[in-house]
């Protein structure tokens, strides 16, 4: 694909989606090689079709800086969007370019908050600033339509289905990466979502701005492996090219037939809605238990966006409600609530935190838990059978391992008279020590405690879970 043809295929990708010329158009511009790409693309198609070449416009950059890398790495980037969108300004097309600077620790705020990974916590910013700006161009005469490219591409799609497949993705989640998104900020806005790059593959692009002698930047964060969809990209996908030829072609098949399979779900689950009560969501229970499973998960899912449910649900979880249909049974965690009362089924975010910051469970062979903040492996040890390896996959899908603990063990939070011995063989308390880490008053509950039934002595403070020291006894 040369140059021209990659500009005229984001062009044309425009118009499919339903823009037209004299639309708002936005671009999200990070400075790496997707994003210039996209703006470089949008400016030749407007400077080289005939339709439009002689017509003014004006692109809408929005760049953010979110302050979670280097200072000077950070306000670089943002400098070189300034200079790129200066360079590729002409007397028809203008550029005009906004810088938003998030503040210092917002994100890790944020993270905090949701409990869903720093990358999602980054996301849910970026899409808060989008937003926020298609915002300033309401027009109180009539609907304004604002159209903002993001810069997914095709690498981006298959490295999401991917990861969607590791996490058990359902039928929805199956779909990766949307084309095109349509949101109603209110009765006069209207927000589309577009990703003109998305049949566009990461070698396409940076072929595109080389023939074009145009730069880019790299963020130094693609080469984290600590991140699930950098291990993907940087060590599934290698592996996969050399062995599975022609994968790549059959994951996007089988997205184009889980997007047939979701389009038809959703028609269906369209004709279910929850009623809203003060603190949730709630529905004849005959009404929902009487669907068809699928349709049943797609509109139980449709109650947690109601809700704004801040935690990842696992499916594990989601399968037990989907099943609920009787009385007496509640059942309460990841910060939701789900329980029959009467003739209705309610959804329901818990108000009260210390609900869900206790946890307490003795561990007697292999097994599966899940908190509100991770998942936990159990496996005996193929060296001894009477210890276990343990791993768990936090929601932000970074991954700790502590082996050779003996069963029986208890897997809990801390308790109020709680010590550990120390090297010199005296006894300390754990608050004692959670302070020594700098521990935040939030987590110290959430801190797994790992307590020998054996020994019957706390054998690890599993800190590193939460970005604290391990306290680990030989």
């Amino acid at each position: 694909m040369d140059t021209d043809e990659l500009s005229c295929k984001v062009g044309t990708s425009l118009f499919n989606d339903g823009f037209s010329f004299d639309d708002y158009l936005c671009v999200g511009v990070s400075g790496g090689a997707d994003s210039v790409c996209l703006l470089s693309a949008i400016v030749d198609f407007f400077s080289n079709d005939l339709r439009f070449s002689s017509r003014k416009k004006t692109i809408y950059v929005v760049s953010i800086n979110h302050n979670i890398r280097s200072q000077e790495e950070s306000l670089s980037d943002c400098e070189y969007v300034k200079t790129l969108c200066n360079s590729l300004s002409t007397k028809m097309i203008k550029i005009e370019c906004k810088i938003v600077e998030l503040k210092k620790g917002e994100v890790l705020n944020i993270e905090s908050e949701r409990k869903k990974g720093i990358e999602e916590a980054a996301r849910y910013l970026r899409y808060k600033v989008f937003e926020e700006f298609a915002m300033s161009f309401g027009n109180l005469k009539g609907k304004t339509k604002i159209f903002f490219a993001l810069a997914h591409n095709q690498n981006d799609q298959i490295e999401t289905l991917i990861m969607r497949f590791l996490q058990g993705a359902g039928s929805s989640s199956k779909c990766g990466i949307l084309n095109h998104r349509k949101i109603n900020l209110s009765n006069n806005v209207e927000l589309n979502y577009i990703r003109p790059l998305l049949d566009v593959n990461r070698s396409q692009i940076e072929n595109f701005l080389i023939n074009k002698k145009i730069k880019w930047k790299n963020d130094s964060t693609n080469l984290d492996n600590s991140y699930l969809r950098n291990r993907i990209r940087n060590l599934v996908i290698p592996l996969f090219d050399d062995n599975f030829p022609g994968w790549k072609n059959a994951v996007l098949l089988g997205r184009e037939k889980a997007l047939c399979e979701s389009s038809f779900i959703e028609k269906y689950s369209e004709n279910y809605s929850w009623e809203k009560t003060d603190d949730g969501v709630f529905m004849q229970k005959n009404i929902f238990f009487g669907m068809d499973i699928a349709i049943r998960e797609r509109v139980f899912f449709k109650a947690l966006e109601l809700i704004k449910a801040k935690k990842r649900i696992p499916y594990s979880f989601v399968k037990k409600v989907l099943f609920l249909n009787q009385k007496d049974e509640k059942f309460q965690k990841f910060g939701i609530e789900c329980f029959i009362d009467g003739e209705n089924l309610f959804i329901k975010n818990i108000k009260n935190k210390a609900t869900i910051t206790g946890f307490f469970d003795i561990i007697e062979d292999e097994c599966t838990l899940e908190f509100d903040f991770g998942t936990l492996f159990v496996e005996r040890s193929s060296e001894n059978c009477d210890y276990a390896n343990l791993r768990f996959v936090t929601n932000e899908e970074k991954v700790y391992f502590v082996n050779k603990i003996k069963f029986p063990f208890c897997f809990r939070n801390r308790q109020l008279n709680d010590s550990v011995l120390t090297k010199d063989k005296f006894l300390k308390s754990v608050s004692d020590v959670l302070s020594d880490f700098k521990v935040a008053v939030q987590d110290k509950n959430l801190i797994p405690i790992i307590y020998s039934l054996d020994s019957k002595k706390i054998v690890v403070i599993w800190g590193e879970l939460f970005g604290y020291q391990n306290w680990m006894v030989n």
